[in-house]
C-alpha cells in the first residue's frame, strides 16, 4: 500500500510538472525580413547571451511579406521587421501578437515622439526599430546650382543621371505631394496625374533599384533620391555630397518588429525584443543602420560626428509636413498598376 502511494505521488508530480516542460520554448527564433537589416555581429551576440538559435529569412519587399503571411505560414516566423503600413494592414486583419509588456522591460528606452502613431496606436503589437525620411544626394562638383525642391529632378540636366527607388508608394507619395496632394489620396485621377508625371521623369533615371549601391559617391549618377540609410553610406563614401530635404514636403516611415499571431516562440521573440531595446544596443544598430534613431536611452552613446551628419537634421518645418506611407486597403492597387506602367513606359 506504502509503495503504491509512493508511485502514485511520482505519477501526479510527473503529470504536473510535464506540461510545464512541454511548454517550455525550444531555443530558436525564426526572423523574417530584409536582408540585412539585423547585423550579424549583433544577432551573434544575443545567440551568446541568450543561448536562442537565430534562424533568418528574407523578403524583397512589404507586399512580399504581407502575402506569405496572409497564405498562411503556420508559424513559420517569431519575429517580423517591416515598414509601418504592413504593419497596419497585418493588425487591421489579426495577424499580430499584442506585445507582453511586463517582458519588455526596456521599453521605457525609447523615445515617444516615435511611439502612438497611425499604424499601431498606443504601440500594441509592434516596437519601432529605425526610421527615416527619403531625400534627394546630389553631387555639387557634377550638378549646376542648388537643389531644393523634388521638382528640380525633371531637370535636362540630370538626363540619364539619377538614381531613384523601386517603391511604388514612396516614389508615387512624394510626386502626388509635389503635385499639392495627400501622399495617400484615393483619388484615382490625382494617381494618374503622378503617373503621367513620373513617366516625364524617365529619360533622366539611369538607376531604378531598391537595394543600396554607391551610385552616388562613385558619380556613376549625378542625383538620386534615396532612403536615409542609403544617403548616409554615399555620404560617408563622398562628403562633399550633398542631402535635401524636397520643399515640398517630406515622406516619413518607421520600420518597426512585431510578432505574428501563430508565433511558435512568442517568448523568445520578447526576448529579442527587449534585447535590441538596450541603450548600447540601439545605439551600436543606429550606427550601423544608419537611419535616424528612436531610442532615446542610446542617444547618448552615438558618435556626436555621426549624429550631426546632414542626412539626419530634418527641418522643423519640413518635419511639420512628413506623410508616413498608409494602408490603402482595396486603393493599393491602384499605386501598384501605375508604378508597373511607369516601369513599362
Amino acid at each position: 500500500m506504502k509503495r503504491f502511494c509512493v508511485l502514485l505521488a511520482v505519477t501526479l508530480c510527473a503529470a504536473l510538472i510535464l506540461p510545464c516542460a512541454l511548454a517550455e520554448e525550444e531555443k530558436v527564433l525564426n526572423i523574417f525580413t530584409w536582408e540585412g537589416y539585423f547585423d550579424e555581429y549583433t544577432l551573434g551576440l544575443f545567440e551568446e547571451e541568450t543561448g536562442i538559435k537565430v534562424n533568418y529569412s528574407v523578403f524583397a519587399s512589404n507586399e512580399e511579406m504581407l502575402l506569405k503571411l496572409r497564405s498562411g505560414n503556420e508559424g513559420d516566423y517569431d519575429v517580423i521587421l517591416a515598414s509601418d503600413y504592413a504593419i497596419s494592414a497585418l493588425r487591421k486583419e489579426g495577424e499580430l501578437l499584442p506585445l507582453d509588456r511586463s517582458l519588455l522591460t526596456n521599453w521605457d528606452n525609447l523615445n515617444p515622439e516615435y511611439l502612438d502613431q497611425y499604424f499601431d496606436p498606443e504601440n500594441v503589437y509592434s516596437m519601432p526599430y529605425c526610421a527615416g525620411s527619403p531625400m534627394i544626394v546630389y553631387d555639387p562638383d557634377q550638378v549646376e546650382g542648388e537643389i531644393t525642391s523634388f521638382a528640380d529632378l525633371w531637370d535636362e540636366q540630370f538626363t540619364d543621371g539619377l538614381w531613384i527607388l523601386d517603391d511604388a508608394r514612396v516614389m508615387i507619395g512624394e510626386t502626388l505631394k509635389m503635385l499639392g496632394y495627400s501622399y495617400n489620396t484615393s483619388d484615382e485621377t490625382q494617381i494618374q496625374q503622378a503617373y503621367e508625371k513620373l513617366c516625364a521623369l524617365k529619360k533622366n533615371v539611369r538607376v531604378l533599384n531598391y537595394d543600396f549601391g554607391y551610385n552616388i559617391s562613385s558619380g556613376e549618377v549625378k542625383a538620386g533620391y534615396v532612403f536615409t540609410a542609403y544617403a548616409v553610406l554615399n555620404c560617408m563614401e563622398n562628403p562633399n555630397l550633398k542631402c535635401v530635404f524636397p520643399s515640398e514636403g517630406i515622406g516619413f516611415g518607421i520600420d518597426s518588429i512585431a510578432i505574428p499571431a501563430d508565433a511558435r516562440h512568442p517568448e523568445n521573440a520578447h526576448a529579442f525584443m527587449n534585447y535590441y531595446l538596450q541603450a548600447d544596443v540601439a545605439a551600436y544598430v543606429a550606427e550601423w543602420q544608419g537611419s535616424l534613431n528612436p531610442n532615446a536611452a542610446a542617444e547618448a552613446l552615438i558618435d556626436p560626428d555621426y549624429a550631426a551628419m546632414d542626412c539626419f537634421q530634418v527641418p522643423a518645418e519640413l518635419y511639420a509636413t512628413k506623410e508616413y506611407v498608409e494602408d490603402m486597403g482595396e486603393f493599393e492597387d491602384a499605386y501598384q498598376q501605375a508604378w508597373t506602367n511607369f516601369k513599362l513606359y
